[in-house]
C-alpha cells in the first residue's frame, strides 16, 4: 500500500480534521494539545499560522500518533516546507498544479480544494489523491451527493462550516471525513477556553461514532 493511500485510510477512520487558522505558533500548539485530549488524532496545521512548518514539526515530534497535515499551502515551495516538516498530507483551498504536482513528487497525499465538477476532473487529472469540498456550507450535503453519483470512487472531504449538527448529513452524504475549523475551535484565541475546544472534539467524536453505528 502506497503512503498516500494508507494515510488517506487513516484519515476516513478518523473521521474529523482539525483545522487550525490561528495567529500564534504558541496558540496553534495549545490547540493541538486540546484536540489530542478530546480524542482527535488527525490535525491541519494552515500556513496561515505564523511559523508554520515549525508548528508542524514540533506537533509531529511531541504527538507521534497524531497525523498532521499542513493547509493553505499555495505553492511548491510550501509543499517542500511542509514535507521537510513531517506533513504527510497537503491541503489547499483551491486546485494549484504545482502544489499537487510537488506532493506527489514527495510522497504525501495531495488533497487540493474544489467545488464545481470541471474543478474535481481537473485535480484528478493532475493526480489529486482526496478532493476537499471547499466552501462546503455554500452548497451542503445534497451538493456532495450529486457530485458522488458522477464520480463514486473519489475520497471526499468537505469542508468550511460543518458544525455538530450538520456533521450528520455530510457523512450520509458520503463524505469520507470532513474538515472542521471555527465550529470546532471556537474564537479561542479571544477566549483562551481550551477545555471548550477538547469538549467540542469529544462531541464531534460522539456524533461521529452514532452515525458509523446506525
Amino acid at each position: 500500500m502506497s503512503e498516500q493511500r494508507a494515510v488517506l485510510e487513516k484519515l476516513s477512520q478518523i473521521g474529523i480534521v482539525p483545522v487550525v487558522r490561528v495567529k500564534e505558533p504558541a496558540t496553534a500548539l495549545r490547540l493541538v494539545e486540546a484536540l489530542v485530549a478530546g480524542g482527535l488524532h488527525a490535525i491541519e496545521i494552515t500556513f496561515t499560522v505564523r511559523g508554520a512548518p515549525d508548528v508542524i514539526a514540533a506537533v509531529a515530534e511531541r504527538f507521534p500518533q497524531v497525523l498532521v497535515g499542513a493547509g493553505t499551502v499555495l505553492d511548491e515551495r510550501g509543499v517542500e516546507q511542509a514535507v521537510g516538516a513531517g506533513a504527510r498530507f497537503v491541503v489547499s483551498p483551491g486546485t494549484v498544479d504545482a502544489v499537487v504536482r510537488a506532493a506527489r513528487a514527495a510522497g504525501v497525499a495531495a488533497i487540493p480544494g474544489v467545488l464545481t465538477p470541471t474543478e474535481a476532473l481537473r485535480a484528478l487529472d493532475l493526480g489529486a489523491d482526496a478532493l476537499k469540498l471547499f466552501p462546503a456550507s455554500t452548497v451542503g450535503p445534497g451538493y456532495l451527493k450529486a457530485l458522488r453519483a458522477v464520480l463514486p470512487d473519489v475520497i471526499w472531504c468537505p469542508t468550511g462550516g460543518i458544525d455538530l449538527e450538520s456533521l450528520d448529513p455530510w457523512l450520509r452524504a458520503g463524505a469520507a471525513f470532513v474538515g472542521v475549523g471555527s465550529p470546532l475551535l471556537g474564537d479561542v484565541e479571544k477566549t483562551g477556553d481550551y477545555q471548550g475546544v477538547t469538549e467540542r472534539a469529544r462531541a464531534y467524536l460522539d456524533r461521529l461514532r452514532e452515525v458509523r453505528a446506525a
